[in-house]
């Protein structure tokens, strides 16, 4: 069984020598000194300047930041006084370790301690100075995302899928209303226990795909565009002096590009659809579930000596009541791709084309005979008999006939024909659809806890990351 740990989000307060305490003994609160951490400030109450030329900088903070690694970036920001619930100064990252340990979060490890301890070698090794003032021992887990998979039929039937998702409901867990055409979301934004997430896998990875490319830019061009062999020392020359000169940032994109780029991880991505489940602090404490960062590494590791994965039964106790709500629920599922397809290879059309003229060639006065150049070919008649076809089974065949030409609609059920789908099913494609496509949502939404990772998958570690 091979869930995924998507996302951790800690907390790292600073050790209590490292601290100054201000304030009324009252309302006493503790600060660190930003300045001498080594991170970039801002100043959130402005800058003025002083008679003598130098400036006050008034209310000086850290923004969130990204901070680059291997692959993709981590969210850190310190936060510099205790206030409210926060009784410490301290840092908090965000991150998901499957993509900092490998470069996507398609399908990855599951294992809190390998995640955590690949954030922090991260943030160890570009802040020194802020890393030796914080205590480590006492790191809070704030929330852990954890995720499953199943594989739909094809990308029409996902979508569908999604969109029945968007309003169901059940007991605690409500729809929040905010959803995207291949995203569901559940539970408040505010929640302090948990959330649910349902998106399409594809589409969110070829975006992910497009940003890096942009990203990327200048570091997955070829330096060197001769490609003889006396030639190649020259090549290895210019990429060493390019990763020497380029960004960090520009550099980990090139590496993620790299990654993305597999066609097999491409294929397994394509027609997922994600179950995401966030358990935070509040939740796992009211379930005497360790908070404390190591002792949850602890428990984590202490059940899988048992058989168990915490990952999984985080998952499956979050998502318990919404699943309870699809028991029994049914949704149609059209399959239009194959009428689509079948449509497109009967009535494309190629344009007539043309042929050059001949012509004399300048220096030897030979004929250049004329060459044919074929024409574009079209499928938007296809696309228009699809149309008539969805019409039909939307609305039924006479409120289609009575929306245009009569001699158009029989010319198209002619052209429908041709392409395999029968008057007589046309006739009643309405009832039809309507009895045999409907379909269980469980028969869709079908985990396979066995299959989350392909057969080449190999456990990244934090050394190589």
């Amino acid at each position: 069984m091979h869930p995924m740990l998507d996302r951790i989000h800690m907390f790292i307060p600073f050790l209590d020598d490292a601290t100054i305490q201000l304030g009324s003994v009252d309302h006493p609160f503790k600060v660190v000194d930003l300045e001498s951490l080594g991170v970039s400030m801002r100043a959130a109450g402005g800058v003025t300047r002083r008679d003598d030329g130098g400036f006050d900088c008034e209310d000086l903070s850290h923004a969130w930041e990204s901070l680059p690694s291997s692959y993709t970036p981590m969210a850190f920001k310190v936060f510099h006084q205790s206030l409210g619930k926060r009784l410490m100064p301290g840092v908090e990252l965000k991150a998901s370790p499957a993509k900092l340990l490998q470069g996507h979060n398609v399908f990855g490890p599951t294992s809190i301690r390998l995640g955590a301890e690949v954030m922090l070698k991260w943030l160890a090794g570009s802040y020194p100075l802020l890393w030796a003032r914080l205590d480590l021992a006492s790191i809070e887990a704030y929330a852990l995302d954890c995720t499953y998979s199943a594989r739909m039929p094809n990308e029409q039937t996902a979508l569908q899928v999604i969109q029945f998702m968007r309003g169901v409901s059940n007991g605690q867990t409500r729809n929040r209303g905010d959803d995207y055409q291949t995203t569901a979301y559940w539970g408040s934004k505010e929640s302090r226990l948990r959330k649910i997430k349902a998106y399409l896998k594809g589409p969110e990875f070829r975006l992910e795909l497009d940003k890096v490319l942009k990203a990327a830019r200048g570091a997955s061009v070829d330096p060197e565009r001769r490609q003889d062999l006396d030639n190649a020392h020259v090549r290895e020359f210019k990429l060493r002096r390019r990763e020497a000169r380029m960004p960090m940032t520009v550099l980990s994109a090139s590496r993620t590009l790299k990654v993305l780029q597999d066609p097999r991880l491409q294929e397994f991505a394509s027609l997922l659809l994600r179950m995401e489940a966030t358990v935070m602090h509040r939740w796992m404490e009211r379930r005497e579930i360790p908070t404390n960062l190591w002792a949850l590494c602890d428990y984590q590791e202490a059940l899988e000596e048992e058989g168990r994965c915490l990952i999984q039964e985080c998952w499956s106790a979050v998502t318990a009541e919404l699943f309870a709500a699809f028991e029994g629920m049914t949704m149609k599922r059209i399959d239009d791709e194959k009428v689509l397809a079948a449509l497109i290879e009967k009535h494309t059309k190629v344009g007539k084309g043309k042929w050059t003229k001949a012509r004399a060639d300048h220096a030897t006065g030979a004929i250049i005979p004329g060459v044919f150049t074929p024409g574009k070919s079209s499928d938007s008649h296809a696309r228009n008999l699809f149309r008539t076809f969805r019409s039909i089974r939307d609305y039924g065949w006479e409120e289609t006939m009575a929306s245009m030409s009569k001699a158009t609609f029989y010319r198209h059920i002619a052209d429908i024909e041709d392409a395999g789908v029968s008057k007589a099913m046309l006739q009643n494609l309405k009832d039809y659809d309507n009895t045999r496509n409907v379909v269980p949502v469980l028969q869709l939404l079908t985990i396979d806890f066995a299959s989350q990772r392909p057969d080449w998958y190999v456990e990244p570690s934090v050394e190589a990351a």
